[in-house]
């Protein structure tokens, strides 16, 4: 019964950690597609996973939440934050929080 639950537990690690690979790079093609729309650049081509939840997706299964953040740039020179925020690998909201004003773009489900 050990050895069972062991696998079990080491195949739900292995997936977890697969799914959340897979996602992170689905979030960093999102920012970079966003940047490059909004004439920015990102900046470390990375995004980094700030907080992880789980809850429903819109078809009421359950998925992962997801918010990432990310740095972007309007010159090279300076440094601004973004935010996207994913329910399982779907973009929900992306946030660039720029000195001129916070950019907020919901996608549609």
């Amino acid at each position: 019964m050990d050895t069972i639950s062991f696998l079990v537990l080491l195949g739900t690690g292995i997936w977890f950690w697969q799914d959340s690979v897979r996602t992170r790079e689905i979030a960093v093609s999102y920012a970079r597609r966003y940047c490059r729309e909004m004439k920015y650049q990102l900046l470390d081509e990375t995004v980094a996973v700030k907080t992880l939840k789980i809850g429903r997706n819109f078809l009421g299964n359950v998925a992962f939440h997801r918010r990432y953040d990310f740095e972007f740039s309007a010159n090279g020179y300076d440094r601004f934050n973004g935010n996207l925020f994913l329910i399982g690998q779907k973009l929900v909201l992306i946030q660039l929080n720029h000195p001129d004003g916070i950019i907020i773009q919901e996608m549609e489900n």
